[in-house]
């Protein structure tokens, strides 16, 4: 895992003490690696315990097992004060593409150690359950309602998705069978999420929440929550990239195991839909 980007995903959960600690890690750079624990609270004005206290808060044993892993990290870096800064002025191609791929590595490692295989059969039972799925997500999160829906809908299930929440609100209200919602939103205090959620709650529908936020209003609306960090937290944000990158991410896991767990009805209605796809593409040509 990069430990500088690990350190920047959790930066604004922080308290002003860890705060100051972080950002002495990001201005020092690689000479941070030469000093001591001692050292390093002396030119902070802390106690040795304080930096003890916020290696453990990140989850390091102690500040030599924080170096150790801040060593592993600059190994495998470019020596560019910016590299982790979401993008910077005139970057080459170059520098683009490398600053991504280690931003969608780290992605990935993030959310395998958050996603809880708990919290994923469980969400697999859901669907299984449901003859209905609702799917909501609003922006960037709707584009992963999408993939949902295209997703589960090639392999039969029937899937309901709108952008508009009175459209999903009220077919929420009329359905009568088994169904289920699940909901994506990155922060998880999205407004019509929120809302939906508890609409689905008084209907006895079960809510599946995609999100980065475990402890978001969103989350205590659910029954399940999918963690989707994308292990990113800039100031400025310029694009939702890894937020949606993580998501789809998620989406992807919970689909495969669906089909894993469905594999013979799951590869019927694959072929299914691509024959009759494939006869609409012989007669549009007609």
């Amino acid at each position: 895992m990069d430990t500088l980007l690990f350190i920047k995903q959790n930066y604004s959960d922080l308290t002003a003490g860890e705060k100051k600690i972080s950002d002495y890690i990001f201005e020092s750079g690689k000479s941070i690696l030469e000093k001591s624990s001692q050292e390093v609270s002396d030119d902070l004005h802390i106690s040795s315990a304080s930096l003890v206290r916020y290696s453990r808060q990140l989850g390091f044993s102690g500040f030599a097992q924080l170096k150790q892993k801040l060593s592993a990290t600059y190994e495998l870096r470019q020596e560019d004060n910016g590299y982790y800064e979401e993008v910077n002025d005139s970057e080459t191609p170059n520098s683009i593409k490398n600053k991504l791929k280690i931003r969608i590595n780290h992605m990935v490692e993030v959310t395998n150690s958050d996603l809880r295989d708990s919290a994923l059969i469980n969400a697999n039972k859901e669907i299984e359950r449901a003859e209905l799925i609702f799917v909501f997500g609003i922006g960037a999160s709707s584009i992963v309602a999408e993939d949902i829906y295209q997703k589960f809908n090639r392999i039969g299930k029937q899937i309901v998705s709108h952008k508009d929440v009175h459209l999903i609100a009220s077919s929420m209200a009329v359905y009568n069978k088994k169904a289920a919602f699940i909901v994506i939103s990155a922060r998880g205090e999205t407004d019509e999420s929120i809302e939906l959620a508890k609409i689905a709650n008084s209907l006895s529908i079960p809510v599946i929440v995609i999100t980065t936020k475990e402890e978001s209003s969103l989350a205590k609306q659910s029954k399940i929550v999918l963690s989707s960090k994308s292990g990113e937290d800039y100031k400025m944000r310029t694009a939702a990239t890894m937020s949606l990158m993580s998501q789809l991410y998620v989406v992807d896991i919970l689909f495969y195991m669906y089909v894993s767990n469905n594999f013979k009805e799951s590869y019927e209605n694959i072929e299914s839909t691509a024959i009759t796809i494939s006869k609409l593409k012989e007669n549009s040509k007609k």
